[in-house]
């Protein structure tokens, strides 16, 4: 036995786990995605869906013991943790359900069981939550989806609030952070759902979203049609970010604005496209005739602040 056996071994048992599960209906969990062209397709050509890689299931398994981690930690706190028997349930919304399953319920001084959602998140994620208003203005669009998952589950038991518990997977850090119960925010949520099944009984296909943070990674890209375009490399590099912001304060400042162009040229390097937390960045070419200096292939960059 050798270090390549186990990573072997380890790699097949992830391939193994991989799978593609049937959506025939609307869940708390994917209710907030921001594309209502994916929900569509998700609930009607579901089996088109293609498989998360080894790296997206390891985060999976990570999770579910991230869970058992908080369970843990909150009981040796001295709360009492309730996992419920039954966590499979549903609400029923004009034209079709939305189905959930909630992570735990904590039990207040008062005896009331208040529902609670466990995310596990990298430490730069984990710093920038602290409040609701956080989640919803993340760049992340999984992260703005969160508070409509929470929503569902206090919507359902008709509470007054519940909690986020936050943990930095470096770390193993706790963060609560307390969602009440908000009308207008919840109902946008359950027209959303209405609106997704309305559209497939009337077999109308929504309008994509087509940004590229969201679009790139679609399990359903293929058969959208709307965003089929070379992949972009992702990198959520502060650095570069960094660098990119100080270009558009330094506008005004043409000397140093040509440097840091400079720099960011080394950054992005022969990479087409670019996508950092804050900014899309494609590089494409372009012919320039040949005049007194010899025709050349050159590249161009084009800077967009995501949200």
């Amino acid at each position: 036995m050798n270090s390549q056996t186990i990573k072997d071994k380890l790699n097949q048992m992830l391939e193994d786990e991989i799978k593609v599960y049937p959506c025939k209906n609307l869940r708390a969990s994917n209710l907030g995605h921001p594309c209502e062209r994916y929900l569509y397709l998700l609930l009607t050509q579901w089996e088109e869906q293609k498989a998360h890689d080894k790296g997206l299931q390891s985060i999976f398994d990570l999770g579910n013991h991230m869970e058992d981690f908080v369970i843990s930690q909150l009981k040796k706190a001295g709360f009492e943790i309730i996992t419920p028997n039954n966590r499979n349930w549903k609400i029923e919304v004009k034209g079709g359900i939305i189905s959930g399953r909630e992570d735990v319920r904590i039990k207040a001084e008062n005896g009331e069981l208040i529902p609670c959602e466990i995310k596990g998140l990298s430490p730069n994620e984990f710093e920038k939550l602290n409040s609701i208003e956080d989640f919803l203005n993340s760049k992340k669009y999984y992260v703005r989806a969160y508070p409509t998952q929470l929503f569902i589950y206090l919507y359902k038991f008709e509470k007054e609030y519940g909690f986020f518990c936050l943990v930095n997977k470096v770390t193993g850090e706790i963060k609560p952070i307390e969602m009440h119960l908000d009308y207008d925010f919840g109902e946008k949520c359950l027209e959303k759902a209405e609106r997704i099944y309305k559209a497939i009984e009337d077999k109308k296909i929504p309008e994509p979203i087509c940004d590229p943070s969201v679009c790139e990674k679609c399990s359903l890209q293929h058969i959208c049609g709307s965003h089929l375009v070379k992949s972009t490399d992702i990198e959520l590099d502060d650095e570069l970010d960094n660098l990119l912001d100080k270009k558009e304060q330094l506008q005004p400042y043409v000397s140093q604005l040509e440097e840091v162009k400079e720099q960011i040229k080394k950054k992005v390097g022969d990479r087409e496209k670019v996508l950092t937390g804050k900014y899309l960045i494609e590089r494409k070419s372009f012919e320039k005739k040949s005049y007194t200096v010899p025709g050349r292939t050159e590249w161009r960059m084009t800077f967009k602040k995501l949200g």
